[in-house]
């Protein structure tokens, strides 16, 4: 063996167990001199060290993340200071006529992303999908974030959101929603807003789009926010016809430019414990629909022709069973009825001779 290079140090054994950084130090540390001057366990104690920092030290700022758990944990009736950003939640769009039938907001190619600006200072994208309860994942929510930049009592006269040059395609696609007659839905803080996506000038009722008809894309949105107190009590969105986009011919590529607008006003009429209170009036979306009485019946009454056959199968199926097993020959009851008493006789005749042998003198 080579000598020792601390011959001084006394022969000591000791197991170092890094369970944090067992890739550093695996196997057992074998000492022979004193733990403090040992260069084995002096490695091991800084290796141990960096690996601390490396897993227990501060993570690295992520505002991006950070923006992004705020727009998730932040409730409704939470009170504004002045510039704070304020969260716009796109949810879904769909027909008018079936408010039932729903999809994502970004099934349609809207804008994911803002365009850089010297005002912005989120810079969330859309898309991103949020928690949702059992309810509103029944009635179809589908609540994502958006990259619309709002900040608390901060008006907008006018802002771009992207300049996206759109396929045929993609045309397309806005065409055949705008013609079905489309809406979409979005939340500030809670409160529902609505709009159209757009609209159609000389279409027919009957034929439907002609020659003349003309397709229009509602590219700017003006939001005009409510507020008392801090708190935001009202929320609306307007469509401006005066800003709008022609995209009947899909067979080329165009470029659109969509764009907003914040309003924010003091709202006196309402707080934020009756905000709601202007909802339960609203007739954006029909609040019945019409009952198909026609179809209803003849489904009641196909459900009564099919029971009422099965019904008459089902008796005849055990009326001829009951037939079949009650039915008996007359003669076949007789014969087994004296064939019963012939036995009955016998073992009584036979029962009566063990008892009672003849006797040997005749009597």
């Amino acid at each position: 063996r080579s000598p020792h290079p601390f011959p001084h140090c006394r022969p000591r054994r000791v197991r170092v167990s890094l369970f944090f950084a067992y890739f550093f130090a695996r196997r057992s540390v074998t000492m022979r001199r004193r733990t403090a001057a040992c260069p084995a366990f002096l490695s091991s104690l800084v290796l141990a060290a960096a690996a601390l920092v490396l897993l227990l030290g501060p993570a690295p700022a992520s505002s991006y993340k950070d923006q992004l758990k705020k727009v998730i944990t932040k409730k409704a009736g939470h009170v504004h200071a002045d510039h704070e950003p304020v969260h716009l939640i796109v949810n879904k769009v769909g027909p008018f006529n079936n408010p039932t039938e729903t999809y994502r907001y970004y099934s349609l190619p809207f804008c994911r992303k803002h365009v850089p600006d010297e005002v912005v200072k989120v810079g969330l994208h859309g898309g991103h999908r949020l928690r949702h309860k059992l309810g509103e994942s029944i009635t179809g929510n589908r609540k994502e974030t958006s990259p619309y930049e709002l900040t608390f009592k901060d008006n907008v006269h006018w802002r771009l959101l992207c300049e996206e040059e759109l396929s045929p395609e993609s045309l397309q696609q806005f065409k055949d929603a705008i013609h079905n007659n489309y809406f979409f839905e979005m939340f500030v803080d809670d409160l529902p807003m609505w709009g159209y996506i757009g609209e159609i000038f000389g279409e027919d009722m009957i034929l439907g789009e002609t020659e003349n008809s003309k397709t229009f894309l509602y590219p700017h949105l003006h939001f005009k926010i409510g507020t008392a107190k801090g708190q935001i009590v009202t929320a609306t969105v307007y469509t401006q016809s005066n800003r709008r986009e022609d995209i009947t011919d899909t067979s080329q590529p165009k470029t659109i430019k969509f764009s907003y607008s914040v309003e924010y006003y003091e709202e006196e009429d309402f707080t934020h414990e009756t905000r709601m209170q202007r909802y339960q009036d609203s007739r954006f979306l029909p609040s019945s629909f019409e009952v198909h009485w026609l179809s209803i019946i003849n489904s009641f009454v196909l459900v009564l022709l099919l029971t009422a056959f099965l019904t008459i199968v089902l008796m005849r199926v055990l009326k001829n069973d009951f037939s079949r097993y009650m039915d008996i020959d007359e003669e076949t009851i007789e014969e087994d009825e004296v064939s019963h008493i012939l036995h009955v006789t016998d073992t009584h005749n036979l029962s009566n001779h063990l008892h009672h042998p003849l006797r040997t003198d005749g009597s």
